[in-house]
């Protein structure tokens, strides 16, 4: 589980380019308060892109290994081995499979290159490398070798303790930056969805070495802090009372009729309305009227609000819709309006003919409060904690919002020189003419921006390579970024304050408080979704005809369902073993009626817990979102799940296929999927791997594409066989899962804590924290596999905790980047 990438830095260009076009300037001159904000805003993005070039945020420069490590001779035999059997295929500018096993003149760059080296062991173990055609390696030699290999990667001496290693400080991926900002200002910011796609590393998306920060992000960011920060506080300048319209079909009313084009005044009369108004203050009852004109007088009418003095008012347009308003103080509560009609006439027979007034409501509406901060959002509310009461208060009280809040957004007490800074940003607002409010909206866009907030920052570790704990803010930081996958709430930063999280007692107790909270289920739509590939299903398909009803809708429930059950293990605190042979699940009713045999829901309801079906469903691996991930678009593949249980259960990766390898359809072969599965295995090129593979996928066989059980297949019956190539054998998915339990038990383990750690750490993992998987399995057996031993295992290790300067390794030779397989096999189908 060794890295797979070069050494990783923040591209320091890809900020350089944004900065650029944000370095305007512009004549002193007099605004007009359009053209105060809008270089309000052209200030603060050239302060903002200032600060990204001036932050003094020091970059990683390489990646290096532990300062205890020390060059070791290699085995002799092992060397010789390796260059009469390998280094003629495997050496010089253009080695086999993209592996030069002359690039490594050490231990120390043998196990920086571990998942090279993992494989080359299992290649050699299995038998599969030298390949067929090459010179034989003897039984002898070929166990020798296995085993040296072996005893360099994984006899490790953990009598030193565990290496704390060091991270690359990272940006926030886009779902840790939408909850940070729900969490602190309230505003779920829908956008940051569509930010650019985070890159990945090891399975997941918050690496620090392959995590970048492209221009067209700075931008987004840049737009993100000017469209949260007008959602979080509201100004004066982009002030508008509200308005809330009456329904007329609601009035109670007399001497007249209600239309569906209003009401009609055929006589004197009154219609009367009711409203709630939720916050007191000056409001205008604003009508629209028409009049039918007839007689020596226009039509008249009253219009009055509660018991307060009506206002008498006349029209004398005919037929033609005028306003009409009273403007009133009124509290908070319920309040009734109405309208009188006072003058009715009527005339039979006249010189004219029939003569009839009347008077015609055609709509009536409430506007306000009109004063502002009456009618402002919770957001508002819950960033000004304090108001200045008169103008000579406003610098005191926005000096002590922004400390406030700087804290917050840095996750970190803010330093009098950062609050400073902010604090001119504010000045030089205010003091264009902008509102109080104005000023902190482009303050609030500045916290926002900054690298501080943007960036899960940590000071560097002493250059001397001694070991430096995290101080108390940096752990809670690492710790609510794990968890909940977003920022310290104030209960964690305030523990940050009063105690040492360095105390494992303390830091036993916040992290069992995170656990325990809803926003642990973060856990879940981070770690256990992207482990368990469960995000590729937003872009599975399949073939209609084939598979009617499968839809979009109906893999949201599948990949639902695997979120709702991992999340039982989480905030149940169950086995993680269950994660393989549970007995329950989660359907609504769409999900169970595509199954069929797991009970049922009742219609139109959520997803609820049932119990399984013995033999048939238990665990990840029945699971449709595993089962339709695992699948082509028209049929099972068994390589497909076979590797995928490799991968993500067992931490085996088989290599990757060969591109010269024609796929399973494109071959000619006959007979059921399983027999032209054995046809392809004929091949010596594909036969190691899908040794391997095939087995494990074949026992899940009775699924479909898209998890439905199923005995039969195109009219034959479903052969789920299989013998592991250390000799199990077994027959369906119940057997494969106990093998997996009973036999796999300490591969799945470490497989599930490296996995873990590498996404609680925000690296990939080196050969010296082999030391520290081994501790936390160990802690999982003695704890009853309960799922808070593994995170507490995690947040209580020396990685996590701890951050170290490591020796440069410039003189070491670094294998390549993206190393091929050491051999010519394939899983293609």
């Amino acid at each position: 589980m060794l890295r797979k990438y070069p050494a990783g830095r923040l591209p320091f260009a890809s900020i350089v380019v944004p900065v650029r076009q944000y370095l305007y300037w512009w004549p002193s001159i007099q605004y007009s308060r359009v053209e105060r904000r809008f270089v309000s805003i052209v200030t603060i993005r050239f302060l903002v892109a200032l600060a990204l070039v001036t932050t003094g945020i020091g970059w990683s420069n390489s990646l290096s290994v532990s300062c205890w490590a020390r060059l070791d001779d290699l085995d002799p035999r092992a060397v010789s081995l390796l260059r009469t059997h390998c280094v003629d295929c495997h050496s010089g500018d253009e080695p086999a499979a993209g592996l030069g096993f002359d690039q490594f003149q050490n231990m120390r760059s043998i196990r920086q290159a571990n998942d090279v080296w993992e494989k080359a062991w299992r290649r050699v173990e299995d038998g599969s490398m030298p390949p067929k055609d090459a010179s034989p390696l003897a039984d002898s030699d070929r166990e020798y070798l296995a085993k040296w290999i072996d005893k360099t990667l994984h006899q490790i001496d953990c009598s030193q303790g565990a290496v704390p290693g060091q991270v690359t400080i990272r940006r926030l991926t886009r779902s840790e930056y939408r909850n940070s900002i729900r969490d602190l200002l309230g505003v779920d910011y829908l956008p940051a969805s569509a930010f650019p796609g985070d890159d990945s590393g090891y399975g997941f998306d918050n690496i620090g070495d392959v995590i970048s920060l492209p221009p067209v992000l700075m931008e987004k960011y840049l737009d993100a802090a000017e469209s949260v920060a007008r959602q979080t506080i509201q100004t004066p300048e982009d002030f508008q009372p509200r308005i809330q319209s009456t329904d007329l079909s609601n009035a109670q009313l007399e001497g007249g009729i209600n239309k569906s084009n209003g009401l009609v005044f055929y006589s004197n009369g009154t219609a009367t309305f009711d409203f709630e108004t939720e916050i007191p203050g000056t409001y205008d009852v604003v009508v629209e009227i028409s009049g039918q004109q007839a007689g020596d007088q226009p039509c008249r009418f009253t219009l009055g609000v509660d018991q307060l003095k009506p206002r008498a008012l006349e029209i004398s347009e005919h037929e033609v819709p005028q306003p009409f308003s009273q403007t009133h103080r009124l509290k908070k509560g319920k309040h009734r309006f109405f309208v009188t009609f006072e003058n009715d006439f009527y005339l039979e027979n006249g010189p004219e003919g029939k003569k009839d007034r009347n008077l015609r409501m055609h709509r009536a509406r409430l506007v306000g409060p009109k004063e502002f901060g009456n009618d402002v959002s919770e957001a508002h509310r819950r960033f000004f904690f304090a108001y200045p009461n008169q103008k000579d208060q406003e610098l005191d009280t926005a000096k002590r919002l922004i400390s406030v809040w700087s804290s917050r957004f840095y996750r970190r007490p803010a330093s009098e020189a950062e609050v400073d800074s902010l604090v001119r940003i504010y000045s030089s607002v205010r003091t264009e003419g902008s509102s109080f409010e104005f000023a902190m909206q482009i303050t609030l866009q500045a916290m926002m921006v900054s690298p501080k907030f943007l960036y899960k920052v940590e000071r560097p570790a002493p250059e001397n390579g001694t070991p430096r704990l995290l101080n108390n803010y940096e752990l809670a930081t690492n710790l609510s970024y794990f968890i909940w996958g977003t920022t310290p709430d104030p209960t964690l930063l305030e523990n940050a304050t009063k105690k040492n999280l360095q105390d494992l007692d303390v830091l036993r107790g916040e992290t069992r408080r995170l656990l325990s909270s809803p926003k642990a289920e973060e856990l879940v739509n981070g770690f256990f979704s992207q482990w368990l590939q469960l995000r590729a299903l937003d872009n599975q398909t399949r073939d209609p005809n084939l598979f009617p009803g499968v839809d979009l809708l109906l893999m949201s429930d599948m990949q639902r369902e695997t979120q709702l059950y991992c999340w039982e293990i989480v905030r149940r605190d169950r086995s993680v073993l269950e994660l393989l042979t549970g007995d329950f699940t989660y359907v609504n009713e769409r999900l169970a009626l595509h199954y069929g045999d797991v009970g049922s829901a009742k219609p139109g309801s959520d997803f609820v817990r049932v119990t399984l079906p013995k033999s048939r469903r238990g665990g990840l691996l029945t699971q449709g979102s595993i089962l339709t991930v695992t699948s082509n678009p028209s049929r099972t593949s068994p390589v497909r799940r076979g590797r995928w249980i490799m991968e993500n259960l067992l931490g085996t990766p088989p290599p990757p296929a060969a591109p010269d390898v024609m796929p399973l359809e494109s071959q000619q072969l006959v007979g059921t999927l399983r027999q032209r599965m054995e046809q392809h295995r004929t091949d010596p090129n594909c036969a190691a791997c899908h040794k391997m593979m095939d087995p494990l996928g074949f026992a899940l066989e009775n699924f479909d594409a898209v998890g439905r059980w199923r005995d039969v297949d195109n009219g034959e019956k479903i052969d789920a066989t299989g013998e592991l190539p250390s000799g199990e054998a077994f027959t369906g998915v119940s057997q494969l899962q106990k093998i997996l339990i009973e036999q796999k038990q300490d591969e799945f383990l470490k497989c599930l804590t490296q996995k873990m750690l590498i996404y609680a750490l925000g690296r990939g993992l080196r050969y010296e924290d082999q030391c520290t998987v081994n501790e936390i399995v160990k802690r999982l057996k003695d704890s009853d596999y309960r799922f808070s031993e593994l995170v507490l295992g995690i947040v209580e290790s020396v990685p996590f905790r701890q951050r170290q300067k490591l020796i440069d390794e410039s003189t070491t030779p670094e294998p390549l980047p993206s190393p091929g397989p050491l051999s010519t096999s394939t899983n293609k189908e």
